[in-house]
């Protein structure tokens, strides 16, 4: 029996100078988590520990935008596989996360591994920058059942 797992895209806005490609991949865990099923508690657990890691970073709170969930919930539903639109935002994916915010979590402990002394876009810290980008003022996630 195959049992549901979530995908989650995050656009970022504004367009940022390298497009995350890296991919961040739990254990797939079917979840029910009311992040994922409710969609004011979605929205507040992706705004409330987003923010949370901007502010250790010294970087402004982003807000909700309804353009860019728009976009990240007409990708998901356009598509089976699990990888980056291409589209003019930058974007961060999850899959297999048990609630919203280890989905954040995930991304944000990549700076573990940045070198803040030499500050560079890589592939390994590619959803931790894309996180706490300094230009980025809006998030517009959605979030998809069942994708591969």
């Amino acid at each position: 029996m195959l049992l549901p797992s979530f995908a989650l895209l995050v656009p970022f806005l504004p367009l940022v100078a390298c497009q995350t490609v890296t991919i961040t991949r739990g254990p797939t865990i079917p979840s029910e988590a009311p992040e994922f099923v409710n969609r004011d508690a979605f929205t507040s657990a992706i705004l409330n520990s987003t923010n949370s890691y901007r502010g250790e970073h010294d970087a402004s709170e982003v807000r909700w935008n309804k353009t860019l969930e728009e976009f990240a919930s007409n990708y998901l539903d356009s598509t089976c596989e699990f990888r980056h639109s291409g589209g003019p935002y930058g974007e961060n994916l999850a899959i297999g996360c048990s609630n919203v915010t280890s989905c954040v979590e995930a991304w944000g402990n990549e700076r573990d591994i940045y070198d803040f002394g030499d500050p560079q876009f890589t592939e390994e810290t590619g959803h931790f920058t894309q996180l706490v980008w300094n230009d980025t003022t809006d998030v517009g996630p959605s979030t998809v059942r069942d994708i591969q």
